[in-house]
């Protein structure tokens, strides 16, 4: 009878291995799929085209869809017909999301006397309807105002007192909408200096050059420095900060873009280092919060208070364990860890319960590195859990720290594109203006601010 219970109990604990394996490899295959699936054939690549694998492919993804709408309760029209292929738009139940309309500011009668087809007389209407037309202004002229500006002494001060005006910027010709405006079309559309100029003639019949497009956006930057020094004393004061780099070609040469940000602030620097000094600089030498951050050697050498980026540690696993079965184990191991402290931090357990979960996970990390292995690319892995080994579990015993980067990855996103866009900027005038406008366009969006009503405030104080 004992015999029996153990060869029951091995038997499921074999049972719960494999169903652990077959759920690491849905995973995988999930990750694999999400990465490859720009080269499986689309849905209007011929049938004779495909290959076999392609065509089971779409078979299970039909399947899988026709699953997901039976579990929906969608089973296509309301008559029955058609089952299983559903409809597009909200399913059935579902209040419609209708475009929230302006009351109108003006009414109109749309009346007609004669057809248009035979000339005859229509008489009275039989009936009418309504329909709300929702349109942009027409452009209005440019307007220039001017200013007398008048100028005092003051006695104790002994000196020259000129009087100021919001409207009436300290430099150029153009007023705080031009100049606010083709900020805003440079950097939050993304529009070349030319684009911008034939804009203002387009629209408004402002003729304003390229180089003044660059001097109004130049002024703009000066406007918001005072914003710009601002975020980052927030930064330096915040609790965990999330930093990332990357390049960004300045005069033809390779410049690093670095990314610092929390819950309310971004701010970009644009600096030809990828040192722990810019780390110095832009958060202080006595900066004493937490560092969210890959595996730059910058970041160990500014400070000891570190958290690595567990989404960069499975890509690395995840692209050596593809190609090397010797590391399949680790890219098990390594998800189980994370997984396992993920439903410990749900409960919210007290500091003692954290620090001995920390000292659990960290042993079970470094069993991994303790094995022999054969593959170079997977000894290099292990070299890359060791030297974070320090900053893995930091989140676990520090409850505002996140386990990933990823926020700062997201921030890099738009500075990215316009990268991608303007090719490279010419000097450190570029990067200059570039930094404050981009930084503050971040953080109000984080805020959920309007950045053109706030540019206007920058620009007017």
């Amino acid at each position: 009878m004992e015999e029996l219970e153990e060869k029951v109990e091995e038997l499921r604990k074999e049972k719960r291995e494999l169903e652990k394996r077959l759920n690491y490899q849905k995973e995988k295959y999930a990750r694999l799929w999400e990465k490859y699936r720009k080269f499986v054939g689309g849905p209007h690549k011929p049938s004779s085209k495909k290959t076999r694998w392609e065509k089971e492919e779409e078979k299970r993804r039909n399947r899988e869809r026709e699953e997901r709408r039976k579990d929906d309760g969608d089973t296509g029209d309301e008559d029955g017909e058609n089952e299983g292929k559903g409809k597009p738009g909200r399913k059935p139940g579902h209040d419609p999301a209708w475009r929230e309309k302006l009351d109108p500011e003006e009414e109109i009668d749309v009346t007609q006397d004669r057809c248009k087809d035979c000339g005859n007389d229509l008489g009275d209407p039989t009936g009418s309807h309504t329909r709300v037309i929702e349109d942009v202004p027409t452009p209005e002229p440019l307007t220039a105002t001017q200013f007398n500006i008048f100028e005092y002494y003051c006695g104790p001060c002994d000196k020259k007192i000129v009087a100021t005006h919001p409207d009436c910027p300290d430099e150029g010709d153009f007023g705080p909408n031009t100049l606010v405006q083709t900020t805003l079309f440079k950097y939050e559309y993304r529009l070349p200096h030319r684009k911008v100029s034939e804009l203002f003639d387009t629209l408004y019949g402002l003729n304003i050059s390229k180089g003044s497009v660059l001097a109004a956006n130049e002024r703009v930057a000066n406007c918001l420095d005072p914003c710009y020094e601002e975020v980052k004393m927030e930064l330096r004061d915040a609790e965990a900060v999330h930093v990332d780099e990357t390049t960004f070609p300045v005069g033809g040469e390779n410049w690093w873009l670095w990314s610092f940000s929390n819950g309310e602030h971004v701010l970009y620097r644009l600096v030809n280092s990828r040192g722990s000094g810019v780390l110095k600089e832009v958060l202080g030498e006595d900066f004493d919060g937490w560092i969210i951050c890959d595996g730059l050697s910058a970041y160990p050498a500014f400070t000891e208070k570190l958290q690595r980026c567990w989404s960069h540690l499975f890509r690395e696993a995840e692209d050596v364990s593809d190609k090397f079965e010797e590391a399949v184990p680790i890219d098990e191991k390594l998800h189980e860890i994370y997984n396992h402290l993920n439903e410990f931090l749900e409960g919210d357990p007290p500091p003692p319960e954290r620090e001995e979960e920390k000292r659990l996970a960290m042993e079970a990390m470094e069993g991994l590195t303790e094995e022999e292995y054969e593959e170079e690319k997977v000894e290099d892995l292990i070299t890359y859990i060791e030297n974070g080994m320090e900053y893995w579990f930091t989140y676990v015993v520090e409850p505002e720290v996140d386990p990933t980067n990823n926020l700062a990855e997201r921030d890099l996103r738009e500075p990215i594109v316009n990268r991608k866009i303007i090719g490279t900027l010419r000097n450190e005038r570029g990067t200059r203006i570039f930094e404050r406008v981009m930084t503050m366009l971040a953080t109000w969006k984080r805020q959920g601010l309007n950045p053109h009503e706030e540019m206007l405030k920058a620009v007017r104080t």
